[in-house]
């Protein structure tokens, strides 16, 4: 390079060399900016990714919450019709265990006519 006397740059060279780095600072920020912005790309393609996997995934849990909500509906249906022939079959039972109390209160007294009858002779 040309020095001017005192060993100092000329104007234009030094002006060409400092626009040269400032050229290359900028390209190397300008490729770092680059990198950085595929990498942002790619996260965001990813957060799609996930996001639609898991709008996928909820959508199978809304559905699998509806059918268990279904069928506990059913259950509690079932559970209550069971119950109430329950307490059917309960009074049933008290009614029947009247009737036979009764058959037997009126037995006893036909065998007690009877055994007056048999003992009174």
């Amino acid at each position: 390079g040309r020095r001017a006397s005192g060993g100092h740059w000329r104007a234009p060279e030094a002006s060409a060399i400092i626009m040269s780095e400032q050229n290359s600072l900028l390209q190397r920020a300008e490729q770092e900016q680059d990198h950085e912005l595929d990498k942002l790309g790619k996260g965001v393609e990813r957060v799609k990714a996930l996001s639609s996997i898991m709008r996928e995934e909820l959508k199978d849990q809304a559905k699998i919450l509806d059918d268990l909500d279904s069928d506990v509906e059913k259950a509690d249906a079932s559970m209550h019709s069971m119950g109430n022939r329950m307490r059917a079959l309960a009074e049933q039972t008290k009614s029947s265990e009247r009737a036979q109390w009764s058959i037997i209160v009126c037995l006893l007294v036909v065998l007690s006519v009877l055994l007056f009858m048999v003992l009174s002779d």
